[in-house]
């Protein structure tokens, strides 16, 4: 079975109905993932998916961790590093942090790394790993 790349435009169009033509394209390419073909999205999608939801979709926090979770459900599509996805997603549930900021942590911490520096104060409150550099 044939795996194919998904750049994040592909993806949103599955979730939004804001250009009925390629929505029709993708769920068509959607209907066939696990019979006919697979797909991979990667980390980087899904922080375009992420980015593009909240701020030109003005879908909320938790609503963008759902989209993302029932991504992970999907038949036939492959996430990159499902199983630190998955902890990124936990991270977002406990401790209301942005989705972005968990992943870059557990991807961090994945590497080896022994915290994150950022500036973000929030970030540094609320996950385990982020320290504020100043």
């Amino acid at each position: 079975m044939k795996t194919f790349g998904l750049d994040t435009n592909i993806v949103l169009r599955l979730i939004v109905d804001d250009d009925p033509a390629q929505r029709r394209a993708a769920l068509t390419f959607g209907a066939g993932l696990g019979r006919d073909h697979g797909a991979f999205v990667s980390l980087i999608s899904l922080l375009e998916l992420d980015w593009a939801l909240r701020s030109q979709y003005g879908f909320q926090k938790t609503d963008v961790t759902a989209v993302i979770g029932k991504l992970l459900h999907t038949r036939g599509l492959i996430v990159e590093h499902h199983s630190m996805v998955v902890r990124a997603l936990r991270l977002v549930e406990a401790s209301n942090a942005d989705f972005a900021d968990t992943l870059i942590a557990c991807r961090s911490l994945d590497e080896g790394c022994v915290s994150i520096k950022t500036f973000d104060k929030k970030a540094a409150g609320k996950i385990p790993g982020m320290e504020l550099l100043a």
